[in-house]
């Protein structure tokens, strides 16, 4: 899949797809959007498909996006989550480590 239409090969639509799966696989968001923004260039860049093989090889890319996009936004809700659970637990937190200096501990 080596096919060259226009500036970006079908085989860069594929490797950027690649990209985004493993650095998603592997929870580096920071990565995954790296990828993101060259992707944004390269879509910009290429205009519109202009041929068949281009536009498929896009939509398999636009899955791929779709998905890791999904998978994104699920981390970052399940963060959300946790953080509004560490939050819940801060005052009992403060109070055991208060506790902790001042000695009390043993007398509980």
């Amino acid at each position: 899949m080596s096919e060259k239409d226009g500036p970006i090969s079908i085989e860069q639509w594929h490797r950027f797809g690649v990209a985004l799966r493993q650095y998603a696989d592997q929870g580096d968001w920071e990565k995954v959007t790296r990828v993101n923004a060259t992707l944004i260039r390269a879509l910009t860049k290429a205009g519109t498909a202009s041929s068949e093989a281009q536009r498929q090889a896009r939509a398999a890319l636009g899955q791929i996006h779709a998905q890791v996009l999904r998978e994104l936004e699920m981390a970052r809700d399940e963060l959300s989550v946790e953080m509004q659970r560490f939050k819940q637990q801060q005052p009992g937190l403060a109070a055991y480590q208060l506790t902790l200096s001042s000695g009390a501990v043993d007398d509980i």
